[in-house]
């Protein structure tokens, strides 16, 4: 019988994406797992890819929830990221939202909390690394309207806040951004205020806006991935590679 990881490798294979730099096969069986433990969310973002009627959407049972963590060990092994995801995974109980975290360490997992922040106390978070949680990932861009905010510069200032909620913890900080029309030419200052504070913050993300869910923002012909990756290199002032780690398909990290 093979192997979480056999299959992956052999995956990879079949598909032509095996490489010297390809992780999927070689130290991991899938590059990541999302799982949805509420649809509630206290941002309505104008890209959210959720149904107008999320918010009506009772949250699952934790022992539905621990089900589906066992049924990923079943599936893929111990060595797996698990982004535990919503809506706001902040917004379930607290001692839920522990249990959650805890139940994926100890299936050997690894979990991660994807949050836009604002419940994500420091409080929290340190009980959530107790718990055995090692990646944080912040959302935050125009695209939420948060009030006082009027460009992504002035978000850096709530950038800031988050970095320094966590700063000290033996947790590695991540930083999603989604980008549109309105933000694509603040970009390059965005990516150097993290590489400013790339002492703290181990990976950023930027996502051109999809065209799905109750968004409104889906005019954004003019968001392509060079478009993305040429701010990118304008923010860090030299060019950039994405070829240096594959994770499952080639292109994936574009």
């Amino acid at each position: 019988m093979t192997t979480p990881l056999e299959r992956a490798r052999q995956r990879m294979q079949e598909t032509g994406q095996w490489d010297p730099a390809q992780f999927v096969g070689r130290r991991i069986a899938i590059g990541c797992v999302a799982l949805e433990i509420t649809q509630r969310c206290n941002l309505d973002c104008s890209a959210c890819y959720l149904s107008e009627h999320s918010e009506a959407v009772k949250d699952l049972p934790l022992e539905e929830v621990f089900r589906r963590i066992d049924m990923i060990h079943d599936a893929y092994g111990s060595d797996v990221d698990i982004q535990v995801t919503g809506g706001d995974p902040t917004l379930r109980k607290t001692d839920e939202l522990v249990s959650i975290v805890q139940r994926i360490s100890e299936r050997g997992m690894r979990p991660a909390l994807f949050t836009n922040g604002i419940r994500a106390t420091r409080a929290l978070l340190t009980r959530l690394v107790d718990a055995g949680l090692i990646d944080v990932a912040f959302h935050v861009d125009m695209t939420q309207e948060r009030r006082g905010y009027a460009s992504e510069s002035e978000l850096n200032k709530l950038r800031l806040a988050y970095i320094e909620r966590a700063r000290g913890l033996p947790v590695a900080i991540y930083f999603n951004t989604t980008v549109f029309d309105g933000n694509i030419d603040q970009i390059p200052d965005v990516v150097a205020f993290f590489a400013r504070h790339s002492d703290v913050v181990r990976l950023v993300s930027f996502q051109p806006v999809a065209k799905t869910g109750r968004g409104t923002l889906h005019q954004c012909s003019s968001i392509t991935t060079n478009a993305v990756i040429r701010r990118i290199e304008r923010g860090v002032g030299t060019s950039v590679t994405f070829d240096m780690a594959h994770v499952g398909h080639a292109r994936c990290n574009r």
